[in-house]
């Protein structure tokens, strides 16, 4: 690489650090100012809502490795949410001597393992192919979830987990959870600059492009598909595992195709193939069902059945699927992206005309 391809790639990745620096700033001011105002329409409590999609980003993020650079479709990582959450939750609760902190490392661990177990056959599919297998692999979880009575409470489900505690620090409150949970989805996504800035990412876009041109090129695709979904499996799993931790309850109808479906609406929404897209995604979609609700307080008369979102929440992915893949395909990231671009070549601009006319 010349020494012009070098100062590239150093400026990139200054500028994704760059990026990763002002959102981690950002995220962690957020309990500063964002405290709910009690009989106004700003009474939703940030907080928590920012902390069930931190538990979300943990998924998406890896699902946006999956789908967004490799190119494989999943439709059944709510199962692997499941899994992560039921593992830690079944552990804490039955072993009341079990360490929360590795009730969630286990979680992760069993979500890998199946991931592995699971993808060596499946990602021998295609296309349409691999997501109606992963289609089928969520319900035959949701299946277990609730017919495994004596080992997941059935539809019961399970009750009184503890909360989160590392090395006796107990993350109790949603104050506490916000900042370990967002630390972590920091952490993930620093993993995910450098994974695709590495020959592995590489790798992987070409995989997107082309497959066939991958395997001639000498990308193991095969090894990297592998490692990819088990990557996204994993992530899921932790995900779902903090959410166990911070609902203190899980059911199997928490894990339905609706869940999947909001993740991967979630990773096309945000921007598919690009690192922030997933974060984007998360907030914009974990935001959307407290505003709706929240509309007959900020505009009187509308009938308050339009406003319960759980009526038609599918049919709203679906039509958010539709127009991002039309009119927006590379997402609300890639937007902002190119807004700031503007406004930076605008500024410039007139920057330049007033100095200009200054020397006239």
């Amino acid at each position: 690489m010349d020494r012009s391809g070098v100062k590239k790639r150093l400026l990139g990745l200054d500028r994704e650090y760059g990026i990763l620096l002002v959102i981690v700033a950002f995220i962690f001011t957020v309990p500063l100012w964002s405290r709910p105002i009690p009989g106004s329409v700003l009474h939703m409590d940030i907080v928590n809502i920012m902390c069930l999609a931190g538990t979300y980003a943990c998924a998406v993020l890896g699902l946006n490795l999956l789908v967004g650079y490799a190119g494989q479709i999943s439709l059944g990582h709510a199962a692997f949410f499941g899994i992560g959450a039921y593992t830690t939750a079944i552990l804490c609760t039955r072993l009341t001597w079990y360490p929360t902190w590795l009730g969630v490392l286990s979680g992760m661990v069993l979500a890998g393992v199946i991931g592995w177990l699971v993808g060596v056959p499946v990602l021998r599919l295609k296309g349409h192919y691999l997501a109606m297998a992963t289609l089928g692999l969520g319900e035959i979880a949701f299946i277990l979830f609730t017919q495994l009575k004596w080992l997941t409470g059935g539809t019961v489900g399970v009750l009184n987990i503890p909360p989160l505690s590392v090395f006796g620090f107990a993350f109790d409150s949603d104050l506490k959870f916000y900042y370990l949970v967002w630390a972590v989805v920091a952490l993930i996504l620093l993993f995910s600059v450098n994974l695709i800035r590495s020959r592995v990412g590489r790798g992987l876009r070409a995989l997107h492009s082309s497959e066939i041109a991958a395997d001639a090129m000498g990308v193991p695709t095969a090894h990297y598909k592998i490692r990819v979904f088990v990557l996204s499996t994993v992530l899921a799993g932790l995900g779902g595992a903090f959410f166990a931790h911070f609902q203190r309850y899980i059911n199997p109808e928490t894990f339905i195709l609706s869940l999947s479906i909001l993740f991967v609406t979630m990773v096309v929404v945000g921007g598919m193939g690009d690192i922030w897209g997933g974060l984007v995604g998360v907030i914009f979609l974990a935001f959307l069902p407290p505003v709706i609700q929240a509309l007959p307080e900020w505009i009187p008369g509308i009938p308050e059945g339009l406003t319960n979102f759980g009526n038609y929440q599918l049919i709203l992915y679906g039509i958010l699927l539709i127009v991002f893949m039309m009119f927006l395909p590379r997402g609300i990231a890639h937007g902002l992206e190119r807004g700031a671009a503007f406004t930076n070549r605008r500024y410039r601009l007139l920057a330049d005309h007033v100095k200009a006319r200054k020397y006239e």
